[in-house]
């Protein structure tokens, strides 16, 4: 016959420990009662009672905190008592320990975490989990995990760090991560040893508790990582750089209610706490390693477990956070500050976004030198000599093969090329490259050219902010940290420098024939010297006319610039805008794809929260902080129409009024007391959220059918309408470059339009979306991007890099001007339909 737990305690007789902690905590409730307010809470040193349980026989002190912990009240005067008793190294027993593990309440609530400190004490002091014990973990680690919120996900590690400690270390779950699945095949073909000594550092990084780790924590794991010894980096960066996003599913659910039906879809992510937990903790206990790749890796970890998992969020943000710990702790390491950099760009978590800031702070004040001046001077060479080129031999049966990785002077690509014994240039990677030791030296050589080609492209996004940031640099300093720099001068030498000393002002580009810095007429600037002062150039207050020779002598020079510079957009205040006073309603009236918008807003260092169906949710606006103006922009959003996600969250937003503030002022400031460079810069900003997530760039927005007839007249009139400064510089830019293609005469400049004269009919393509109108009933013509490879816009030299939008022109009027040959059916179709 069954008989409850609770049934064998009535009946089992007290021992001597166990009738006093019955009479003791009696005393003790009763007390607390008589002399407490309310629910307020005592301490047990307050009470004569409590005074009496913690100064009695440890056995005494168990067996209350074990009848504590079996109550199946929640005694709110007890709070205090049993925290007290838990934080004692008392001498438990296996099977006291059961008892402490009891849960009386269902859900594992914040009261439960800390009776696991005993049971961490009990294996600290070499004992062994008991049979029992061992399976009262695993039930709790199996119910924790099926419990949503911080909380339990907490427990659950803890109980998994218990139970990895015990058995010798553990392995990641076989949950299907990509990482983790290599983590599990490496460290099980490994030989007994080194096997241990990972799973136990596995188990260790369970109990990565907290921002950062403590001194013990570290020296601990530091001793895993000597056993395994120089296989620790290479072995790391492979399983960081291995990490994507989990694998998830999507689960549908239908539910009615008194004849009302609802549906939506749920997405389960299959990675878990204890894969998180793990790869926290070899973040950790990678600080303050020097390997490059190890820098490298956790960058490229981090940034993906900031990967949003749907109605969830970001999947990993405590391995992420760990990952840039380990990098602003990782001084002798070379890569440690570039992949922070590299980071902010790909990062759009405020919280995350405020700690690499920190960081970087830290790392300056560190070094003695501000965080601007960090990022100048820690930016790796690669191995790149000073034309920007690294040369490497790797031997062979036929003599030594040559690899040569270049960053191109003029554009800034890196390439790869490969020569043969002979100094014939081969096509593919020879094969002698791909065994022995050739293979991980140009393994290595592959992961720096990539790295310089990532640290490029995070350098052109860091020196396009340099305006908004006013950086000025000494002539000397801005020499070695660019102009000289085997990497940074393939961006610094592609672009105009304002130079300025005493009287003297001038611009000029570097000429590397010279060696020296020359105006727009080719004429040295010969009074330069180390005490002038450098700063980006900006068209901005300059005559047209002498912004137009800088184009023509860039463009003469063969250069494309990292970023507009030269055609770089100017927005001056308007009648309109002198008329509001107090805000700009330029780009007013528009409707964006609202998370392209917020992807553009966070890339381009604006604040924006999603906007959603809920209360006070639908009314926001995106921020711009100007610290070194003093300054805040504001760009006012609001949700617009009825289509929302299963989050409810908008799909599209109406954009109004953009607004300047001083920092910590509610009031706006008059646009005429807005530096003018600051205003012209934001407007830039906001022209390019328009002009990438406006709906009205959506060429198949024709066939979107509730849509099209709710946002439809916009959707033209933006599609066709006037003209953005965005768009007016690139038909100013295609009238540069149309008489050099070889399908310039069938092209001409209209107004808004490029129009393309094929042989079936003539097209219109907007210069803002590259929407199409045929004439001559101005049909329109949907044609998708990327239904064919850009093999004819390829080979042209443009300018400028980042315009996506006039390379999608340039490559529809590839198409129309040859029409006849056009395969697509959908284009076929719409050309030959009805006129």
């Amino acid at each position: 016959m069954f008989i409850s737990n609770w049934i064998k305690q009535a009946i089992t007789p007290l021992s001597e420990p166990d009738g006093e902690a019955r009479r003791l905590l009696k005393e003790c409730k009763n007390e607390a009662k008589r002399k407490a307010r309310g629910y307020q809470d005592w301490k047990p040193k307050d009470l004569e009672a409590g005074n009496a349980i913690l100064n009695s026989p440890p056995e005494v002190q168990i067996a209350v905190l074990v009848q504590l912990c079996r109550s199946t009240e929640y005694d709110y005067y007890c709070t205090g008592l049993e925290t007290n008793l838990l934080q004692r190294d008392l001498p438990f027993t296996a099977e006291q320990l059961l008892g402490v593990l009891e849960n009386k309440f269902g859900a594992y609530s914040y009261r439960f975490a800390p009776r696991l400190r005993p049971v961490r004490r009990f294996l600290d002091a070499g004992e062994t989990l008991s049979g029992d014990l061992r399976v009262k973990l695993q039930q709790i680690y199996s119910s924790v995990r099926k419990e949503a919120g911080a909380e339990a996900a907490k427990i659950a590690v803890l109980v998994n760090t218990l139970l990895g400690d015990a058995e010798g270390g553990v392995l990641p779950d076989d949950s299907g991560e990509t990482w983790a699945t290599l983590t599990i095949a490496d460290v099980n073909g490994l030989d007994p040893g080194e096997a241990s000594a990972w799973k136990q550092l596995f188990a260790h990084g369970l109990t990565a508790d907290g921002s950062k780790p403590s001194r013990k924590w570290t020296e601990k794991a530091r001793g895993f990582s000597d056993t395994i010894g120089a296989r620790f980096a290479p072995t790391v960066a492979r399983w960081f750089s291995a990490v994507s996003a989990p694998p998830v599913e999507t689960v549908f659910h239908k539910e009615s209610y008194r004849g009302q039906t609802s549906e939506w879809t749920e997405t389960i992510s299959k990675h878990t706490d204890r894969n998180v937990g793990i790869l926290k903790g070899l973040a950790w206990a990678s600080a303050g390693r020097d390997e490059p790749e190890i820098a490298r890796a956790l960058g490229k970890m981090a940034a993906v477990c900031f990967t949003k998992i749907p109605g969830q969020g970001s999947w990993a943000v405590r391995a992420a956070s760990a990952a840039i710990y380990a990098l602003g702790d990782s001084p002798g390491n070379p890569e440690a500050v570039p992949a922070l950099s590299r980071l902010r760009t790909r990062v759009a978590h405020r919280p995350t976004l405020a700690v690499i800031e920190r960081t970087l702070e830290t790392v300056a004040k560190r070094q003695g030198v501000t965080k601007d001046d960090l990022e100048d001077l820690s930016v790796p060479t690669y191995g790149l000599d000073a034309d920007g080129t690294r040369r490497e031999t790797f031997p062979g049966d036929a003599g030594e093969y040559v690899v040569v990785c270049v960053v191109d002077r003029n554009t800034g690509e890196v390439s790869l090329s490969y020569f043969a014994p002979d100094g014939k240039t081969l096509k593919t990677v020879p094969t002698v490259l791909k065994t022995g030791e050739n293979a991980e030296r140009f393994k290595a050589l592959k992961a720096d050219a990539d790295a310089a080609g990532k640290t490029l492209t995070a350098q052109k996004m860091r020196f396009d902010g340099f305006y908004l940031a006013r950086r000025t640099w000494k002539y000397a300093d801005f020499v070695s940290r660019f102009v000289t720099h085997p990497l940074l001068a393939r961006l610094a030498n592609r672009l105009v420098w304002h130079f300025a000393e005493g009287g003297a002002k001038g611009e000029g580009f570097y000429d590397a024939a010279t060696g020296e810095f020359a105006d727009v007429d080719g004429e040295p600037l010969s009074w330069l010297s180390s005490e002038t002062t450098v700063a980006l150039w900006h068209p901005l207050g300059f005559a047209p006319e002498y912004v137009l020779r800088w184009r023509e002598r860039l463009a003469a020079l063969g250069v494309v610039q990292p970023f507009k510079q030269a055609y770089r957009e100017v927005y001056l205040l308007t009648e309109a805008e002198l008329s509001t006073g107090r805000y700009s309603n330029r780009f007013a009236g528009h409707i964006l794809k609202q998370h392209q918008m917020n992807a553009l807003a966070h890339g381009r260092g604006w604040r924006h929260a999603l906007q959603g169906g809920w209360d006070g949710g639908g009314d926001e606006q995106a921020e711009r902080t100007l610290a070194g103006w003093n300054l805040r922009a504001e760009y006012f959003l609001s949700g617009a129409g009825n289509d929302l996600s299963d989050a409810g969250i908008y799909t599209y937003v109406s954009t109004d009024q953009v607004r300047f503030y001083r920092l910590g002022e509610r009031e706006p400031l008059a646009l005429t007391e807005v530096p003018a460079l600051a205003f012209s810069e934001i407007l830039r900003d906001v022209d390019l959220f328009v002009g990438v997530a406006s709906v009205g760039n959506d060429p198949a927005w024709a066939d979107t059918g509730a849509n099209r007839s709710a946002f439809g007249s916009y959707w033209h009139e933006y599609g066709f309408g006037e003209l953005s400064a965005s768009a007016e510089t690139r038909g100013a830019v295609l009238a540069k470059l149309l008489p050099r293609l070889k399908i310039a005469a069938k092209c001409k400049l209209s107004g808004r339009f490029l129009r393309v004269r094929g042989d079936l009919r003539t097209y219109k393509i907007h210069l803002g979306s590259a929407n199409i109108l045929m004439e001559p009933n101005d049909q329109y013509l949907c044609i998708v991007p990327g239904r064919r490879t850009d093999t004819e816009t390829g080979s042209i030299l443009l300018p400028f890099e980042g315009d996506a939008r006039l390379s999608v022109i340039l490559s529809k009027a590839f198409l129309l001007a040859d029409d006849t040959k056009i395969t697509d059916s959908t284009i076929i179709s719409q050309i030959k339909g009805r006129r």
